[in-house]
């Protein structure tokens, strides 16, 4: 144990998690909300930091340093988001409070109350007995930064871009990763935050902001052009890049881009909702393409390392990626506050390996089934208090192959849990992608998606260019990028496309990233004729992903799922 160098990343705002490095390398990532069962939690992660000790064995003492993201947090902790909804409602009813705290946030007595937060949340750490002298804190971008980076197959002559909504007083910059270490040539003030446009223009829609902005983004392709075109023209009113340093944002208007309250009612009161979804989106998009495509020619470098919560959106990671100029682009996976614990683990490792002279031998980011397991033993001890009818096979994999053959709707929750908002195969729903109905059984008995958020595919590596347009070869395998889907084969995969534009956002799955799962869509094939299965995540509408059996029991007792794939047991309705 002694010789082993652990080191435990820490973030304790929305959507909490922990990472745990061994000798550089990530063996443990989970977010607080697969153990609360509280979507997006906010708040100290004391259980999932609970679950690291026991899982591991360690005490706090083993670990060299905690890393903790954000220098500075503004939300409570403790709070769901009810509280989230309420905090948007108050900002909206009375933004020139908030004026006057941004007028405080500059002067010593913010900086002040950031510190004394700083030892609270340190606090809570020394309380469960971890030494207060190898505790830091990382700035909020940075970890954004060491997050895509370190996971990125590359280590030089890399442009690595990050973009949120805010964190530490920034919401964009601009890096460039060599040997290592990362070097930061620009950043933009919170101010002229793009992220803070959509957030609030998605509470405005009437959706739960920091949370639902991927249906804006799935709303946007049913809009009418002509249509979009004016509400785009509005929302490219607001902001824009600095003329002066074009690396950075700069609004256009007044006020800051957290309190468009009111001038966003007055310019959008006559709109209707899906033209101003498409507006803001391809403003989101344009404004994003342009800001790339200078820093690529200020900097001379094609390849892009991408993190922060606004490169959630597939759509605008589609566009980066076929800019010509852009040679590779890898854009970290769920990259938005959850992976902040990455990112403050790997940065405090590389600071590490540095004051020691040493090289920083972070391996890039693979399979990232970096959660609990479903462990049989447990499972049939859970079953048997049950009032489910259920068989253990010992090939589990070809019977839920064979059953989506069929048609079936089947869950699977097995192996190790997937780190981030992506579900890849163990805590995933399948079904046959060729059937449109699949659509209707899945929101009708299980998820309650809205009418026109689409679905996504796992596909097989080898069957990849059957289904997506991609001639560039970009690896897919996070479901973070998105493609045009090829026109001679999208029937096949139908129910897996969005139904407007017939895109795709789907997990391209190599062997040996997932075995069982890739045998699974191999027996789908073998019946079928198409690699393909539709994927989405295992959970009810406004909760979590699914963790462990227990949870994935009572989504079936609160659903009208037919079949669950347990571990080695098929449970039956």
């Amino acid at each position: 144990m002694a010789d082993d160098l652990y080191i435990l990343g820490v973030h304790d705002g929305h959507n909490s998690s922990v990472a745990l490095l061994k000798n550089g390398r990530l063996i443990y990532a989970i977010q607080e909300e697969r153990l609360t069962n509280i979507k997006n939690y906010i708040g100290f992660p004391e259980k999932s930091i609970k679950r690291v000790l026991h899982k591991f064995s360690l005490e706090p003492r083993d670990f060299e340093i905690v890393a903790i993201a954000s220098k500075n947090l503004w939300l409570p902790e403790g709070h769901d988001r009810n509280y989230l909804i309420s905090h948007f409602r108050d900002e909206f009813k009375h933004p020139y409070i908030y004026r006057i705290k941004r007028f405080y946030g500059r002067t010593s007595l913010y900086k002040r109350r950031m510190k004394i937060t700083r030892e609270k949340r340190k606090k809570k750490l020394v309380n469960m007995g971890f030494d207060p002298r190898r505790i830091i804190f990382v700035d909020h971008h940075l970890c954004h930064a060491a997050a895509a980076y370190f996971s990125s197959p590359w280590r030089d002559n890399v442009l690595v871009l990050t973009l949120d909504g805010s964190g530490d007083d920034m919401c964009s910059a601009v890096w460039i990763g060599n040997n290592g270490k990362l070097k930061k040539i620009a950043e933009t003030q919170q101010d002229n935050s793009l992220g803070a446009i959509y957030s609030r223009s998605t509470f405005l829609m009437g959706m739960v902001p920091w949370e639902h902005e991927y249906k804006v983004m799935g709303l946007a392709p049913y809009a009418k052009n002509k249509y979009c075109e004016k509400t785009y023209n509005k929302f490219n009113r607001y902001l824009d890049l600095n003329p002066t340093n074009p690396l950075k944002f700069k609004r256009k208007i007044p006020e800051s881009t957290f309190l468009i309250y009111r001038r966003w009612v007055r310019d959008f009161i006559l709109d209707r909702f899906d033209n101003i979804a498409c507006g803001l989106q391809k403003f989101t998009e344009e404004l994003i393409l342009k800001w790339v495509k200078v820093t690529m020619e200020k900097t001379h470098l094609k390849k892009l390392a991408l993190g922060g919560g606004v490169f959630m959106n597939v759509k605008a990671n589609k566009r980066i990626m076929e800019i010509p100029s852009v040679e590779s682009i890898f854009v970290m996976p769920s990259c938005g506050d959850e992976t902040n614990s990455i990112g403050a683990a790997y940065y405090a490792y590389s600071q590490y390996k540095e004051k020691h002279k040493e090289d920083t031998d972070i391996p890039p980011l693979g399979p990232i089934y970096f959660g609990d397991e479903i462990e049989n033993a447990k499972v049939e001890a859970l079953l048997d208090t049950k009032k489910f009818n259920y068989t253990k096979y010992d090939d589990i994999d070809r019977v839920v192959g064979e059953l989506l053959a069929e048609g079936k709707v089947v869950a699977r929750a097995k192996g190790r849990m997937e780190f981030g908002a992506r579900a890849l195969g163990n805590r995933s729903i399948l079904s046959d992608p060729s059937r449109l109905d699949n659509l209707r059984k899945i929101n009708m008995a299980i998820k309650k998606r809205d009418f026109w958020m689409p679905f996504a595919p796992s596909i097989l590596y080898e069957r990849r260019n059957d289904y997506i347009v991609n001639p560039k070869n970009i690896p897919a395998p996070y479901m973070i990028l998105s493609f045009n889907s090829k026109s001679e084969n999208v029937e096949k995969i139908i129910a897996a496309v969005h139904q407007a534009d017939l895109t795709v956002r789907p997990q391209v799955l190599e062997k040996g990233w997932n075995p069982e799962y890739y045998r699974i869509i191999k027996i789908f094939e073998e019946h079928t004729g198409v690699g393909v299965v539709l994927n989405t995540s295992f959970n009810l509408h406004g909760f979590p992903i699914v963790n462990d059996a227990k949870q994935a029991l009572w989504v079936m007792e609160n659903s009208r799922l037919p079949y669950l794939a347990l571990g080695n047991y098929l449970v039956e309705r």
